[in-house]
């Protein structure tokens, strides 16, 4: 099977249009804006949305096009309709109309205007990789350098430390960095030039010291759900490096829990828990039509701003019906790239494996900026590698 040749350069000007140029900067710029939610991310993002104006009737055709309708119907879809319903049973804390184009637009017009770039030719699944790993670089060397130059800065200050790069949040910055660290184990996988390698593996470097300066346990089980994709427990060997690593990981954390004020899991835990028993039981009140987009930090008795878990919001914001589709999305696309068999489908896996459990411990698809971002655009880039006839020119 192909890679992504990923030893040749992507931007050989002599043989790349103004239209490749154009899209692989306007991917990049994207991708960078997006961990610190830079204005020029919706410049970007809108440009996205106009770019799937250039579609072709052969585009509508595809099966990444399919797929990816497929997959964000099944729960956007859902959730326009309870917020059209919300308003006609009066809800106080329903969607607004702008609010449910405006998500309409970031999840379904950002990933349609991805698509058609790299099926029109103006980007490819190896220049796409390169945009963005290009993008996360940056942000894993401002991590680094945040580190660096924190006073007293140690790698057992773990969760008092909070290195945050330019995101000014520790745990999207950890999320970033998980993603990228998957992104670049699975790169490095394959036979790569030598500078490329190394490239690659400072980077992937980089990414793991800044999910663990971050503080971030989540991103820690982003990064290891990424890994355990692309190095499947399979064989004994590889079963007792998993062991030993858990084992490893777990010794640390007892360690440095330990020598951290008991306030810095204690109380993360029991809000958690919290969190999780007050929305089920809003979800309980209105399990069908549910409360709205954002409606969780305005209902009476909140713990805090969000439900931190993009399932439980899905269902308390647009209902069960929403939830189910979600979840039948998400299985469906997995299991496509399971049985696609590609080596760029296998690393898209991986990366979508981390996504979700990056949704599941801290972020929403329909209320997290961050989260939308990264969603539609590894959804987009996922649906794009089950068109196998894109991936034999790509890999010849």
């Amino acid at each position: 099977m192909q890679t992504l040749r990923l030893h040749e350069s992507p931007l050989n000007l002599a043989g790349t249009t103004r239209a490749s140029l154009a899209a692989f900067f306007l991917l990049f710029v994207f991708a960078v804006s997006l961990p610190p939610k830079w204005a020029t991310l919706h410049v970007a993002g809108l440009v996205l949305v106009f770019s799937a104006g250039f579609a072709r009737r052969e585009d509508w055709r595809t099966p990444a096009m399919h797929t990816f309708l497929l997959c964000t119907g099944l729960w956007l879809i859902p959730v326009l309709l309870t917020g059209g319903l919300q308003h006609a049973a009066g809800v106080a804390t329903a969607t607004s109309w702008t609010g449910l184009l405006v998500l309409t637009l970031r999840m379904l017009g950002i990933g349609l205007g991805l698509i058609v770039l790299v099926q029109r030719g103006w980007l490819t699944l190896y220049s796409a990789t390169v945009a963005l790993l290009c993008a996360l670089a940056i942000h894993a060397g401002a991590g680094l350098i945040d580190f660096l130059t924190t006073p007293d800065a140690s790698l057992v200050d773990w969760r008092e430390l909070r290195i945050r790069g330019l995101v000014f949040n520790p745990n999207p910055f950890a999320m970033f960095m998980a993603l990228t660290a998957t992104l670049c184990a699975g790169l490095l996988r394959h036979p790569l030039r030598r500078p490329t390698f190394w490239a690659l593996g400072a980077l992937l470097i980089t990414a793991l010291l800044g999910v663990w300066v971050s503080g971030s346990r989540g991103a820690l089980l982003t990064a290891a759900a990424g890994f355990a994709v692309l190095f499947p427990p399979v064989s004994r060997k590889r079963l007792l490096v998993y062991l030993g690593c858990g084992v490893l990981l777990a010794a640390v954390y007892l360690y440095v829990a330990a020598h951290t004020p008991p306030s810095l899991y204690s109380s993360s835990d029991s809000e958690r828990v919290r969190i999780i028993a007050y929305t089920l039981e809003k979800i309980r009140q209105s399990p069908w039509l549910g409360w709205g987009i954002g409606a969780y930090e305005h209902l009476p008795g909140h713990v805090v701003n969000a439900p931190h878990n993009m399932w439980l919001d899905l269902a308390l914001s647009s209902g069960l019906m929403a939830l189910a589709g979600a979840l039948a999305s998400t299985a469906l696309l997995a299991y496509r790239l399971y049985r696609c068999g590609h080596p760029a489908a296998h690393l898209a896996l991986a990366v979508l494996a981390a996504c979700v459990v990056a949704g599941t411990f801290e972020y929403s698809i329909l209320d997290s900026t961050h989260f939308r971002g990264v969603w539609v655009t590894v959804t987009a880039i996922a649906c794009y590698t089950l068109n196998e006839r894109a991936l034999r020119t790509n890999a010849s």
